[in-house]
């Protein structure tokens, strides 16, 4: 082994330099991405006092209740701002990185680990989910932590280390139930392994019991995932960009493609070398006369047979909760989105990290350096006003500018109400029309609404009303339609990423002029 291959497998940079890479492209611009609304939910969530936060989770969200109450503790500290709330999910992804380099060392293969954790850091979507005050880069901060717990299993399966994966087990299902799937991939993988299968199931099993009442109440609050549609040909195809490190959207050539050619050559690499330790291994069995002459040695890493250790972990890893949420999503209930399988990247940064490892060192600089040029069009798309599923700050920007204290305010659907915890200073000066009781008193993030008396009676009086709503949800319902028809009349519509805003005034004071469309 030459000194620069060596010093690339030490401890402290396998494991430190994707943890800084990680943590460097998780604070660049971290407040750039504007707050969507699964982030309004995270701020009108922690916002509120610890007996209000329960009453939310008994009738809703209960899945990420875990989550809701680490982040309420950030908020008490450290205040609200999507920055501030965004700051442990960044810490996460940098343990991810690094806990990705560890695997690989653990694995025998530091090199695959180092690679790995640094594709990982510097994946597009990897950071769009660790950018973010949602839970999914803490999933897979675990899901890495996990599955080092897992491979100490595999090797030294006692009763401490058996009751700290389970534990781990449980921690993991808490952040996200969906990611309790990991526990399949690993299941499949000790097989593989030939591993301790009994005392793995014995672990197992008591974080599954663990596990039960969370699943039970999150049955009970199955619509919060009513709205997902079942999956069709063409989100499996933006599965498989996802996994490779892309957003999946027009953003250019991307990352994948690269990452999966380097995956594939993993692969390939790792059953190359199976081949040749199963015919080194029959070579021993035979006579020492009929042995043909020996030949060089081979690299500690094929001895090791590191390569085929990390295929066994990281393609069940990688393949198994996406393919059962898929399934589940075909035959029984929609429930597959891409965030609740994120957990799953790093064993894809893993293999193509283990393709990278095959390369001479100067060859996979070479290439580890163009692949770094494709993802910078990802990196800046997941920064912008795109990179989000709303863009909330022009909606924001436009009230503060057009709307004048006391002018009403209605939010289509209710739920768009959250944003009113991200911008008080905003609505704060508006009129909820709509709201009989708050969101903290009903243990909801919409609220309750008033019915259509009281609703007129509200009306009677403004001279402006604001409709804020999400784009599938373009005009109000019927009734109320007809309620604000009776005394208003539109004077304007302004459509934005994900929202929209319609401004209706008085009749008798509307003047046409053909200004506030918007684009």
């Amino acid at each position: 082994m030459t000194e620069r291959a060596a010093r690339l497998e030490r401890p402290s940079v396998v494991i430190v330099v994707p943890a800084v890479l990680a943590l460097a492209a998780g604070l660049w611009d971290l407040g750039g991405p504007p707050p969507w609304r699964d982030e309004a939910a995270t701020v009108s969530a922690v916002g509120r006092t610890l007996p209000q936060l329960a009453h939310l989770l008994w009738s809703v969200d209960a899945v990420h209740g875990l989550y809701y109450a680490l982040t309420h503790v950030v908020a008490g500290l450290s205040g609200t701002a999507e920055v501030a709330l965004r700051i442990p999910s960044v810490v996460a992804g940098a343990l991810a990185a690094a806990g990705t380099g560890a695997i690989g060392r653990a694995l025998g293969a530091p090199r695959a680990g180092l690679y790995g954790g640094v594709l990982l850091a510097l994946m597009p979507i990897f950071s769009r989910y660790v950018q973010e005050a949602r839970p999914y880069a803490l999933t897979a901060a675990a899901a890495v932590g996990v599955t080092l717990l897992f491979l100490r299993v595999l090797r030294s399966p006692t009763s401490a280390v058996l009751a700290a994966y389970a534990a781990a087990l449980t921690v993991l299902a808490y952040l996200n139930l969906f990611a309790l799937l990991v526990v399949g991939a690993h299941g499949i993988a000790l097989m593989l392994s030939r591993g301790p299968l009994l005392r793995w199931a014995c672990a197992a099993t008591p974080a599954l019991a663990a596990v039960a009442p969370l699943a039970w109440l999150g049955s009970r609050q199955s619509a919060q995932v009513g709205w997902i549609p079942r999956p069709a040909a063409d989100d499996v195809g933006r599965l498989a960009v996802q996994l490779f490190g892309d957003l999946g959207g027009a953003t250019g050539p991307g990352v994948a493609p690269p990452t999966w050619a380097l995956a594939f050559f993993g692969l390939a690499y790792a059953a190359v070398v199976g081949v040749r330790r199963a015919r080194a291994a029959r070579r021993m069995e035979e006579p020492a006369e009929e042995r043909a002459p020996e030949h060089a040695p081979e690299p500690a890493a094929e001895r090791a047979g590191a390569p085929a250790a990390l295929v066994r972990l990281t393609l069940p890893w990688l393949l198994v909760p996406a393919l059962v949420l898929l399934a589940a999503s075909w035959t029984v209930q929609p429930v597959y989105v891409f965030r609740y399988v994120f957990c799953c990247v790093p064993a894809a940064a893993l293999l193509a990290g283990a393709g990278l490892a095959a390369l001479p060192p100067g060859l996979a600089a070479a290439v580890l350096t163009a692949w770094l040029g494709l993802s910078v069009p990802g990196q800046l798309a997941t920064r912008g006003p795109d990179g989000r599923q709303d863009d909330p700050r022009p909606v924001m920007a436009l009230l503060a500018a057009e709307a004048q204290p006391g002018d009403g305010v209605l939010f289509v659907p209710a739920k768009v109400r959250k944003y009113e915890t991200v911008y008080p200073s905003v609505f704060g000066r508006l009129r909820d029309v709509a709201l009989a009781r708050s969101p903290e008193q009903d243990g909801s993030f919409p609220g309750r609404q008033v019915g259509a008396r009281v609703l007129a009676a509200r009306l009677d009086g403004l001279r402006t009303l604001w409709v804020v709503g999400q784009t599938g949800k373009k005009v109000l319902p019927a009734r109320r339609r007809a309620l604000v028809a009776r005394t208003f009349a539109p004077a304007g519509r302004w459509t934005f990423r994900g929202l929209f805003v319609d401004r209706y005034v008085l009749r008798h004071a509307h003047r046409s002029n053909g200004a506030g469309v918007g684009k």
